[in-house]
């Protein structure tokens, strides 16, 4: 059996001098970005070191966690130790989490399509929706980095739902093709990347509910979108291509034109922080001796060779 511990989740701290990432058999660290200093969260005995999910509190006190066995549990990110009672509402495995802006509530969304609002000190269910009314069919869901939009879709529309009030935003009518990754840009007006199986994107406004075509450059025949992340201003998108050993993540413009200078190795879990001045993502595991999975770390000026600011003029240039 092999002994690789690999990463399953990421989260910037609200102010990006953080980083908690969950593992497949360790837990979750915290980096501090500057001083590159790590530690971990005391995971108890009984609870599994799988982790998939990880997201921090407005405040940055808190931290919450997703595990296999669908249960949640909130830590504080400064001791390390649990706080409250193991939440355990879910019924299937949990597609997403995160913390409303007054960092004392959680939303949590499952496969089986149940939406939970609840309290992070007590575990009561202050809220709950049926996103799906049917069981196993919820394939695609996102949240914002501020949890005010979340994005879910089964196998014939894709929803934008209005958090914290997880009232129904609008809809969008999804084509006969599967749609496989969901990325929302984080404080623009809402819109969302929707990446679907022939290598088609859309990007979808949904305030207006309208959707515009996109392609990327460079998608081969074979290449699948397998993971997305988006700019806090929308103007960068990372992409990873499933089976692309060499160089799994690319960096796009929202116009498809991809950034060649990039030489970043990396796969998912990725996200940009909160400024969008830093990337994190999981290395490569060919570039480590033993084959293991590091986190990586990395300006955004220097994945793309210019600053974020230039993105916009460097394209308009004709670049």
């Amino acid at each position: 059996m092999s002994t690789v511990d690999a990463l399953t989740c990421l989260a910037f701290s609200p102010d990006g001098q953080k980083i908690a990432n969950g593992t497949a058999r360790s837990g979750v660290t915290i980096t501090d970005i500057s001083s590159k200093s790590k530690h971990q969260l005391e995971m108890l005995a009984e609870t599994h070191a799988h982790v998939t999910a990880v997201a921090w509190s407005p405040d940055g006190e808190k931290i919450i966690i997703a595990l296999p066995d669908h249960t949640i549990r909130c830590w504080n990110a400064t001791s390390t130790h649990p706080v409250g009672p193991l939440f355990g509402k879910h019924k299937d495995l949990i597609l997403t989490a995160g913390f409303l802006p007054d960092s004392s509530h959680a939303i949590s969304l499952s496969r089986d399509g149940e939406l939970l609002v609840w309290n992070t000190g007590t575990g009561v269910v202050t809220q709950q929706v049926t996103v799906s009314n049917t069981a196993q069919t919820m394939f695609v869901a996102a949240l914002s980095m501020d949890s005010s939009l979340l994005v879910t879709s089964d196998t014939k529309e894709g929803v934008a739902w209005e958090i914290p009030k997880c009232a129904r935003m609008t809809q969008i009518t999804l084509p006969d093709i599967p749609l496989l990754q969901a990325a929302i840009i984080p404080y623009s007006h809402p819109q969302v990347v929707l990446a679907f199986g022939d290598r088609s994107f859309w990007i979808w406004d949904t305030s207006t509910g309208k959707h515009d075509h996109a392609r990327f450059e460079g998608l081969g025949e074979d290449d699948i979108p397998f993971a997305m992340a988006a700019s806090p201003d929308g103007k960068l998108l990372a992409l990873e291509i499933d089976g692309d050993v060499d160089h799994p993540t690319h960096f796009y413009d929202m116009k498809g034109h991809e950034f060649t200078t990039s030489n970043m190795r990396c796969t998912h879990p990725f996200a940009f922080s909160p400024d969008g001045k830093f990337f994190a993502a999981s290395s490569v595991p060919s570039d480590s001796k033993d084959g293991s999975y590091k986190l990586i770390i990395r300006s955004v000026e220097e994945i793309i060779g210019c600053s974020p600011l230039d993105v916009r003029s460097r394209f308009m240039a004709g670049h």
